[in-house]
């Protein structure tokens, strides 16, 4: 008989770890023999034969002994084979047997194989390779067996284990598992769902409904949902659910996981009121509000009848109650304020507060405008009553802007833009009013977007020019700076005047890049002068206060100065008084970083009022230009004269320059000269010009004064420049010098 010759795949891993403990059971001691030779046959399998030749001490044998194996004769004396293999079953004994008899027989070896047997073999037909196989497939079995039950016992300690709830049904949607995260949320008993329908877990039978369609058309579906404990309370779970199938790929029912979210749906529903609502008053926010408005300007455009007014208030005096009683008393107030401005509206109305001391209410559906009126009459009385707030009676009202909801108007924005205007015209008038927008504030506005657009546009489009003003010497009639003016060249509406553009350039923010511009280009005109002959004519550039405000103001002109080689000597900057008088210690730190540049400051506009006299002396300036709103008067009223007057030699003994603006007459030039006034500039000496224009008037003045005392005249071909040059000659040079 042909050994074995190799180890069987699969049986490595068996053999490789130790001998196999096999039990015989045999009362014939020849079949003992022979059975030990046939195992001995297959060379790949080491192992321990243990012999007995009845059944009464197998089952001792069994529980002190882990045997890999089992051979039973069939025929054992007062006992069958058949008998021990269901007593050693019974005493949990789980490993293979395998039935050794003596002749073959169908319905023994059905019973057999029914009772747990791994085979059935008959003595006469065994050989070595015959036993071998089913040695090693009874052995690969119950590996396999363990396996299985190993991993049912790992998927059981999963689904045991797991802080999700998992639930498995059969075909007909009847639960098969509820595993204990299941039970802790759903407060069921596992055995008083078993085979209950999936359904009773679900709030709404539509729900699942249309859960269980998706699974049958697409094997699986995942989505919040929202289920039912048995106390009947409801909870939000997320819900991810499949078909479950079998080996063959039928299927055999459906396994959900799910998982809890009421309190992460709590926190979200707490996120999204925050993100919408006030913090301290619990009012619908800016942006809650705007959504509103959103829907009912839509709302009003499908129906012509639909009208809504927007009220937006702004309450009076808050700011001095809130210093003077402190931010606690300032926010009690406001939620006080609050709740009165709810008790004046109707239940589909809406009121925001868009932070500070401002309110925004939403009228919808409205009848006719004078709804909005009373609403308004309404809240004013209503907030002229007393606020009692920790023992403080505080009194106080509000200013209200009311815009009529109008064909013209397409997005939020535009209506609290003319709400928040026709607000300050309302505050304007006096306190506790208000005040409605018209059609021609409206036309006004449009007009103010399309400058708005325009000057977008111009600063791209480089619209803009630069025009200067000559400032001249009253001492020598020589022209000893320019001012540099802005321009701007609309395409459609030519030269636009500063007084224009510049105020919304500062309320829009884009005066900061105008401003840039205009310094930048100033100072590269300024050192082309520089460059040919005249080094002694310096450049002065109004900034703007939103410029002066900038922290960074010093950086860009010291950047400025470095781009365009330009002497720093050579640069004034004009500063409006007001500007500097907003913030003087702030005011006083950017000055001084400018001094230290070399860059020399005017004070601009001096005396439109009395602060800045007293200041004067505290200021890092270098000299003042008298406004020409004090100019115009000088000649005419005593008054003004004595200002003037007072204001020139105040700055002279504070070592300081006098520039007067907008001189116009030879009276008023002849006031300046008379009390010593530095410079002067204005239309008496010209007009802002282009600067090709002003380098001839540069050339002129300076052939001018090169001539000798014997008062040599010099002739020009432009009429503009010979009458400048005459003035000069007339009314500024020494009186020797005059033709």
């Amino acid at each position: 008989m042909a050994r074995i010759q190799k180890i069987p795949r699969g049986m490595e891993k068996v053999m490789s770890k130790k001998k196999l403990k096999i039990l015989l059971v045999d009362d014939d001691e020849d079949d003992y023999v022979i059975t030990k030779d046939l195992l001995s046959e297959i060379r790949w399998m080491k192992f321990d034969l243990y012999w007995e030749k009845t059944h009464e001490n197998v089952l001792k044998l069994l529980n002190d002994n882990q045997f890999d194996l089992c051979l039973f004769d069939y025929r054992l004396g007062s006992k069958t084979g058949l008998d021990l293999l269901q007593e050693v079953v019974k005493n949990g004994y789980k490993g293979p047997v395998i039935i050794l008899t003596g002749q073959g027989d169908y319905e023994i070896d059905k019973e057999v194989m029914k009772a747990g047997a791994s085979d059935y073999l008959v003595k006469e037909q065994i050989c070595s390779s015959l036993l071998e196989r089913s040695i090693r497939h009874a052995l690969e079995r119950k590996r396999t067996e363990e396996a299985l039950v190993a991993s049912k016992d790992y998927a059981e300690n999963l689904i045991n284990s797991s802080i999700d709830m998992i639930i498995a049904t059969n075909t007909d949607r009847l639960i098969t598992e509820f595993n204990p995260a299941a039970q802790m949320v759903f407060e069921y008993n596992k055995y008083d769902v078993l085979y209950k329908p999936f359904r009773i877990l679900f709030a709404d039978g539509n729900e699942w409904q249309h859960i269980n369609r998706k699974i049958e058309q697409k094997g699986c579906f995942s989505g919040e949902v929202i289920k039912k404990k048995k106390n009947g309370e409801t909870f939000h779970s997320y819900l991810s659910a499949s078909v479950l199938r079998d080996l063959k790929g039928g299927e055999v029912g459906i396994i959900s996981i799910s998982r809890d979210i009421t309190v992460q749906k709590r926190l979200e529903a707490q996120l999204l009121y925050n993100a919408f609502h006030d913090s301290l008053t619990g009012l619908p926010n800016r942006k809650l509000f705007m959504n509103h408005l959103e829907k009912v300007i839509r709302l009003s455009q499908m129906d012509k009848g639909f009208l809504f007014a927007v009220l937006f208030l702004d309450i009076d005096r808050f700011k001095v109650i809130n210093d003077s009683l402190g931010h606690a008393i300032g926010d009690k107030l406001l939620i006080s304020i609050a709740e009165r401005l709810k008790e004046c509206l109707r239940h589909n109305d809406i009121v925001a507060r868009f932070g500070g001391d401002e309110f925004v209410i939403l009228l919808s559906d409205i009848k006719e405008s004078s709804c909005a009126k009373v609403i308004a009459e309404k809240i004013l009385n209503k907030l002229k009553e007393p606020f009692c707030l920790d023992g403080h009676s505080v009194f106080t009202g509000t200013s209200i802007g009311i815009v009529l909801s109008e064909e013209y108007y397409d997005r939020p924005e535009d209506i609290l833009r003319d709400a928040d205007t026709v607000m300050y015209r309302a505050k304007m008038n006096g306190r506790s009013n208000y005040a409605m927008f018209d059609k021609e504030m409206h036309a006004h506005a449009v007009k103010t977007l399309q400058m708005e657009a325009d000057l977008q546009r111009a600063i791209v489009n480089n619209e803009f020019k630069l025009y200067y003003q000559p400032i001249v010497s009253l001492a020598d009639g020589n022209i000893t700076g320019v001012e540099s003016l802005i321009r701007w060249e609309h395409p459609q509406k030519g030269l636009v005047s500063p007084a224009e553009f510049i105020p919304l350039a500062e309320e829009t923010g884009m005066i900061e890049s105008i401003g840039r511009w205009v310094i930048k280009e100033s100072l590269s005109q300024s050192k082309i002068w520089h460059n040919v002959e005249y080094s002694n004519v310096s450049l002065s550039v109004n900034v703007s206060a939103r410029q002066f405000r900038s922290h960074n103001l010093p950086e860009i002109i010291r950047r400025i100065l470095e781009e365009t080689g330009m002497d720093s000597m050579a640069f004034d900057l004009e500063i409006t008084e007001s500007t500097v008088m907003e913030d003087m210690d702030r005011s006083i730190k950017t000055l001084e970083e400018l001094n230290s540049m070399g860059v020399k400051i005017m004070l601009d506009d001096f005396g439109t009022g009395f602060s800045a006299i007293n200041n004067l002396r505290f200021l890092p300036v270098n000299g003042i230009k008298i406004d020409l709103s004090l100019t115009k008067d000088i000649a005419t009223s005593p008054g003004a004269a004595t200002i003037a007057k007072a204001i020139i030699n105040m700055a002279h003994g504070l070592n300081k320059k006098v520039i007067a603006e907008g001189v116009e007459t030879d009276a008023q030039l002849e006031f300046l000269r008379s009390h010593n006034c530095d410079m002067a500039q204005g239309y008496l000496f010209g007009r802002p010009m282009p600067a090709s224009e002003l380098v001839r008037i540069l050339e002129k003045n300076s052939m001018h004064y090169k001539i000798s005392n014997d008062k040599k005249s010099v002739s020009t071909e432009h009429p503009f420049e010979r009458a400048l040059l005459t003035h000069f000659r007339h009314h500024l040079l020494p009186h020797n010098y005059a033709s």
